[in-house]
């Protein structure tokens, strides 16, 4: 079968590769939409290194069962599945106190063991979900990064007509703002990049104007900064700006340092935490619900689809950071001949 194969940094190529084998508790899937991550963009870049090379990337996909492992039940062929990409170990003291979100022995799709971005790919049926009618491909590939920024959003326990910061419009700074607002949250935004920016007016944003966001942030009453754009220069800015009182939730990846002063932290009785993916399973089905419910619609933050074989352009367009979530268009197939 066909599968992208980033083979070093910056050089991803279709080629043909083994179809993978189904053990008793997976499920074969024939991809339709695969989204492109900011994981993907930096394994891509060569910003993070992959556990090993040739990698098969992607973990954001809708698409439908092409076979079931002999020990699965409730899913048929056909049917059209989303993927939770992250399979905790279900053992450690993290799994068992459910945060099995920083598992350390947890398994990520497309980082850790071959993504989605093939003709074919298996996944755990305890991680598989299955799309109501009403939710289209476009929401539904989105979906995982929706669960993303919610979780975010309910672990800082922002409640209703609070005003809120958010540092970066990437996927997960929008989701997060689309979510907020739908909670009767303010959301004052923040980004570098016009369109983006205009993306969060058009979600009920207002975008913060001026440098001097200290002044800012005090004067609209913020009580939560969002660092969502992973980059040390909004992680300082987060960190020494954030008004007395307030808190700050960092879930943007930056792997460089970033410098703060403790002792405003301790005065100003500010906290710090960070937010990685999302609490298995729970997060996951409240986001599935939200967006069957047309609360939420994460596909407003889709800008382009690229077919699969234009990858490599989709993802140099990707790592330009001016666009919003790039979708790439597998196959189309009947997926009983995939």
């Amino acid at each position: 079968m066909k599968a992208a194969l980033l083979l070093e940094p910056k050089r991803i190529e279709i080629r043909e590769i083994e179809s993978p084998r189904l053990s008793d508790d997976e499920v074969l899937i024939s991809p339709r939409y695969v989204g492109i991550c900011g994981s993907d963009v930096s394994l891509y870049g060569g910003h993070r290194v992959p556990s090993k090379y040739p990698l098969v990337l992607g973990h954001e996909v809708v698409g439908h069962v092409v076979q079931v492992g002999e020990g699965v039940e409730g899913f048929a062929v056909g049917q059209r599945v989303v993927v939770e990409p992250n399979y905790n170990c279900g053992t450690c003291a993290y799994c068992r106190s459910g945060r099995g979100n920083i598992c350390p022995e947890k398994r990520s799709l497309g980082v850790t063991i071959p993504g989605c971005l093939a003709e074919a790919f298996v996944a755990p049926a305890e991680y598989m979900w299955g799309v109501p009618e009403n939710i289209s491909d476009e929401d539904a590939v989105t979906i995982e990064p929706l669960a993303v920024s919610l979780h975010a959003l309910w672990q800082a326990g922002v409640r209703l007509g609070e005003t809120i910061a958010v540092l970066g419009c990437g996927s997960t700074g929008l989701l997060l703002i689309q979510a907020a607002i739908a909670q009767g949250i303010r959301v004052l935004a923040h980004d570098k990049v016009a369109g983006k920016r205009e993306v969060a007016l058009k979600l009920g944003a207002t975008v913060g104007e001026g440098p001097d966001v200290t002044t800012l942030w005090r004067e609209e009453g913020v009580t939560t900064v969002f660092e969502c754009a992973g980059v040390t220069s909004t992680v300082e800015l987060a960190l020494g700006s954030v008004p007395r009182g307030g808190q700050v939730i960092l879930v943007g990846l930056s792997s460089a340092q970033a410098s703060f002063v403790p002792l405003k932290f301790v005065r100003e009785g500010l906290r710090l935490s960070g937010s990685i993916i999302y609490d298995h399973p729970g997060d996951f089905s409240r986001t599935m619900e939200l967006v069957r419910a047309n609360v939420l619609s994460p596909k407003v933050i889709v800008s382009h689809t690229f077919p699969f074989e234009e990858i490599a352009p989709a993802m140099e367009l990707a790592c330009a950071e001016e666009s919003g979530k790039i979708l790439l268009e597998m196959e189309s197939r009947s997926p009983e001949t995939a």
